[in-house]
Order: C-alpha cells, then sequence, then structure tokens
C-alpha cells in the first residue's frame, strides 16, 4: 500500500462513528434499571417523594447527582477520543459545587449553628456512604467496559470520570429512598461515596483502558 492511501485509510477510520456513546448509554440504562429493580422494592422509595420534590433543598438532591452523571458522561466520551479535553462539559461539573455551596450557605443561615453538627451526621451517614459506593459498581463495571472501545491517551482520567459518572448515577438512585434532606447531610455524604467511587474508577481506569 502506497503512503497516501494507508494515510486516507486512517483518515477514514478516524471519521467512522464509534459506538462507544451509544455503548455507555444502553449499558448505563440497564444498570440503573436493574438496580432500581432490586434496590427499591427492598429498601422502597421514601413514602413522600412527590411532595418532597417540591422542596428547594430535596430538589438539590435529586438534581446535583444528575449533573454529576451528565457532566461524567460528556467528559467521558470526549477522553475516549485522543487529544480531547473535557470541553463544555466541565462547566456542568463545575456547576454541581456551586449549587452545593449555595444550599449549604442558605442552610447555614436560617438553621442555629447548635443544628449544624447533627444536621451534617444525619441519622444514615454510614448507609450512605456504603450503598452509594456499592451501587455505583454496576455503574462502573459497565462505564469501563463501554470506554474500552475508545481510544483514550489519558486512562487513568477516565477511570476516574467513569467512577464520577458511576458514583453520580448511583447517588441518583439512591436519592430516591433517602429522606435525608438537610444539603449539610447529602453535600458530605453523597459526595464523600461519590469520590470513593471516582478513585476506584481510576484505579481501574489506569489498568483497563492503558492500550
Amino acid at each position: 500500500m502506497r503512503t497516501d492511501d494507508l494515510i486516507r485509510a486512517m483518515a477514514a477510520d478516524t471519521e467512522r462513528p464509534r459506538p462507544v456513546a451509544a455503548a455507555l448509554a444502553v449499558g448505563l440504562l440497564i444498570a440503573a434499571a436493574t438496580l432500581a429493580a432490586i434496590f427499591l422494592p427492598v429498601m422502597g422509595p421514601r413514602p413522600d417523594l412527590g411532595m418532597g420534590m417540591m422542596t428547594p433543598a430535596v430538589a438539590v438532591k435529586q438534581a446535583f447527582p444528575v449533573l454529576v452523571a451528565l457532566g461524567a458522561f460528556g467528559v467521558a466520551l470526549r477522553l475516549a477520543r485522543p487529544g480531547s479535553g473535557a470541553g463544555g462539559w466541565a462547566l456542568v461539573l463545575l456547576a454541581v459545587p456551586v449549587m452545593l455551596g449555595i444550599a449549604v450557605a442558605a442552610t447555614m443561615a436560617v438553621m442555629p449553628e447548635s443544628g449544624w453538627m447533627p444536621a451534617m451526621m444525619g441519622q444514615s451517614n454510614g448507609q450512605c456512604v456504603s450503598l452509594i459506593t456499592l451501587m455505583s459498581l454496576p455503574f462502573l463495571a459497565v462505564s469501563l467496559w463501554a470506554l474500552r472501545g475508545g481510544a483514550s491517551t489519558r486512562p487513568t482520567l477516565s477511570g476516574a470520570v467513569a467512577g464520577l459518572l458511576s458514583g453520580g448515577a448511583a447517588a441518583v438512585v439512591y436519592s430516591y429512598h433517602c429522606t435525608e434532606d438537610s444539603p449539610l447531610f447529602y453535600s458530605v455524604w453523597y459526595v464523600l461515596a461519590i469520590l470513593v467511587a471516582t478513585g476506584l474508577g481510576a484505579m481501574l481506569g489506569s489498568r483497563f483502558l492503558r492500550w
């Protein structure tokens, strides 16, 4: 094969649509449906789910892990292409600490200081961290499987983003059960669980996404 033909063939290959996005989306939906089918009937959704979501604190609790998962999904797909950065998806992720910071500040402004620590500790912090971390594992498995179809040049970072996505997705499912509605609670314990999943993703990604 002549050099010109080889270059044209390589260019055509890079332009061919890759199934990473579809594989990732389908895998995440299957994992979410499976977890919801197993987890929610056993643990049960919160009894006031419909009314609870009308309150700002609960709305933020439901929304911020969605933004984490959505932003990480976009970043993961971009990192699966060599030479691509986070792009505009980074702004979605940056919106999360801003949202949580506003929610925490608003709560502390109206709550007596003596109530801050009890609100932060809650009644189920251990369950929250352990269950979100455990529930993130199926999401992480399908995420790493799908991203192996890409060509990330930064496997550790791609794995960390996959873990971030998985932790966010798990927190979304868990939030439908959780009745700990204080921003002081979920800004600590939900975030801690998501960070654990992120670290696990980084470790696994450094091995399984390397090529």
